[in-house]
């Protein structure tokens, strides 16, 4: 008797988003310095019905600068006429290389210089260079509403733009809404405490960002976007807490799931808002940032379609919806949780 196999869900289809085909990609500053930005300008940009336009920040993970880690979803987003904005704050890895041995030069120059080790500084780096692409694209008079997404170590500087960015951006680069993919609550929260203690005797860590001290800032929706397969950040536990820092009284956290029901399996990794991590082998992939990267249902279903529903729709950040679809056999995909860290974490 042979097995039919099940496969995973379709990718929807978006022509009728699609409203600019047509974009440039524009690049500007310097990986040596970390003001290197990508910025995706759309063609025919998108106006809602007050005639504004939409603009998105976003921010990569540590060590993640290379826009190809991301570039469908940023596609996705230009493409459906939002100005979208990528800068790579760490020196180094700002695109894929043409070799490993190149790759991995570029990704130890963002995990050592500078130092010592500043966060705060990349945060800077990320504002100045997306303030001067605001600038480059004519946006600075224009009606804009901002969107902030981030993922782990920028899904922290997402939350913490706020705080940080309140008196140095102009008024349209203050977030209307922010989400976030798999956000790591401080920057040293993934550092092992041996490391960091070490660190600290060594004068390692220049400065630190934390949630609990930027959080009081947040006042818009926000929507954290996590999932129970990550074992670099895991739900519950690096959460129940930082998530009563956040200030806004509208707040959600949201979770998806593992599920194997059908080949590949569907695994809420930490590096599942990622669409491609072919930087690196993935056994290297699976050690360093918690998974292998492809595009697939959790990336459309879950960070797209929130994303799109906030931008698009007008969603509250913390009212989002979710079908994520059915395997081929017509089993649903197994539900994304909400609620709170504890109410959607293990």
């Amino acid at each position: 008797m042979r097995w039919k196999t099940v496969s995973q869900p379709p990718k929807p289809d978006y022509c009728d988003a699609y409203i600019s085909p047509h974009y440039r990609v524009c690049e500007d500053g310097t990986s040596e310095d970390g003001s290197f930005i990508r910025s995706y300008i759309p063609m025919s940009p998108y106006r809602d019905g007050d005639g504004r336009l939409k603009a998105v920040v976003y921010l990569h993970g540590f060590c993640l600068g290379a826009a190809e880690i991301y570039q469908s979803h940023l596609i996705h987003l230009v493409q459906q006429g939002y100005y979208v904005f990528f800068p790579t704050y760490q020196r180094g890895f700002c695109r894929y290389g043409d070799s490993l041995s190149k790759t991995i030069k570029t990704l130890l120059q963002a995990l050592f210089r500078p130092f010592p080790i500043s966060p705060q500084g990349w945060f800077s780096n990320a504002l100045t260079s997306v303030c001067g692409a605001y600038e480059r694209a004519k946006l600075t008079d224009c009606p804009v509403d901002t969107y902030v997404f981030g993922h782990s170590l920028g899904g922290l500087f997402a939350l913490s733009w706020p705080a940080y960015a309140h008196d140095k951006a102009p008024a349209g680069l203050m977030p209307t809404q922010v989400l976030v993919a798999n956000p790591i609550p401080d920057s040293e929260s993934l550092i092992p405490t041996p490391i960091r203690i070490i660190g600290r005797l060594i004068g390692a860590f220049k400065d630190r960002v934390d949630i609990a001290d930027t959080g009081g800032d947040l006042q818009v929706p926000v929507a954290i976007l996590h999932g129970l397969g990550d074992i670099l950040v895991p739900a519950k536990r690096a959460w129940a807490k930082p998530f009563g820092a956040i200030a806004s009284k509208k707040k959600r956290f949201y979770c998806s799931q593992n599920d194997s029901h059908g080949t590949p399996a569907l695994v809420a990794d930490h590096i599942q808002v990622g669409a491609d991590t072919s930087f690196i082998p993935n056994a290297m992939a699976m050690m360093s940032v918690g998974g292998v990267g492809s595009e697939n249902t959790l990336n459309w279903r879950y960070f797209w379609h929130a994303l799109d529903q906030v931008i698009r729709s007008g969603v509250r950040a913390d009212q989002l919806q979710f079908d994520m679809g059915m395997w081929s056999d017509g089993v649903p995909v197994r539900p994304v949780l909400s609620g709170t860290p504890e109410q959607c974490g293990t």
